[in-house]
């Protein structure tokens, strides 16, 4: 059986090929380039989760060299300003198919491993995401498969680090040593940093990368184990409204958490002795 992630991917790459043949293919500047670009759909366009009002969102990645010449070129023609965005992001305000217009981003394979250095696991989510039609060079799969070894070795520390933020995030909300007004915005702040850590620690029991905070919910239902059960929990916290019920629902949620990463295999200290981290923490 053919599953939704296959049929976002196919009709993706089917989108991406008649956008190329329609309006890249035809563009001076881009046609020497195509041929030796990987090219991909990303964003929501890609896993079959975007809303039609949005553009189709392309990215090009091509060696340092044809990205410096095709940047240049671009610039010069004035269809690029790097005063104004230093990534090569071109907009596209004709309608294309359903969409309003598209996006394209033009990446060097430099530029691409920088994105798994900067935030390893959104970065690791969104390129396994993205819908890929050619690579000639195998430059993305390459990147993809160091990234995803060394997520793997890592996996252990990001675990306990995202953890101690967490019960750090739930063990304050119950002790805003503030006054009243300043104690409103404290609480809010710190809400939000729980919700976020057990929204990431479901897909890292799972030994999975997260994705960035727009895509939390919508992915955690559908590709985590714990998903649901947490997503239950931190909406009754986010719905408490007196200090008894936020923390009966802040040790709910912490129960859901532990559970969810024992599911996933961990036993070590670190899941009791939280605030020893990182003197606790697995090294990488």
């Amino acid at each position: 059986m053919v599953s939704t992630a296959e049929i976002a991917t196919s009709d993706s790459c089917s989108l991406l090929g008649a956008y190329l043949t329609e309006r890249l293919d035809p563009h001076p500047l881009f046609r020497p380039h195509l041929p030796h670009a990987a090219r991909l759909v990303v964003g929501p366009v890609a896993f079959g989760a975007w809303d039609e009002r949005s553009p189709l969102q392309l990215a090009l990645v091509l060696s340092d060299a044809r990205r410096e010449t095709l940047a240049a070129a671009l610039q010069a023609h004035q269809l690029w300003d790097p005063a104004a965005d230093y990534r090569v992001m071109l907009p596209d305000r004709e309608p294309f198919r359903r969409f309003p217009g598209a996006e394209i981003r033009v990446l060097s394979a430099s530029e691409l491993a920088q994105e798994f250095q900067f935030d390893l696991p959104v970065a690791l989510w969104f390129w396994e995401h993205a819908a890929v039609r050619s690579d000639p060079d195998g430059v993305v799969a390459d990147q993809l498969r160091e990234a995803r070894g060394t997520f793997a070795r890592r996996l252990n520390r990001i675990r306990c680090e995202h953890y101690y933020h967490f019960r750090r995030a739930r063990q304050d909300l119950l002790a805003p040593r503030l006054s009243p007004s300043r104690a409103r915005t404290l609480l809010a702040i710190r809400l939000g940093e729980t919700a976020r850590e057990a929204m990431r620690l479901a897909f890292l029991a799972d030994g999975i990368p997260y994705p960035g905070d727009h895509w939390l919910e919508w992915a955690a239902e559908r590709e985590t184990r714990s998903g649901e059960s947490l997503l239950a929990a931190v909406h009754a916290l986010l719905a408490a409204d007196e200090a008894s019920d936020l923390e009966h629902a802040g040790k709910v949620l912490r129960a859901r958490v532990v559970h969810a990463l024992q599911q996933g295999g961990v036993s070590e200290p670190w899941l009791e002795q939280w605030w020893m981290w990182p003197a606790l923490g697995p090294a990488d």
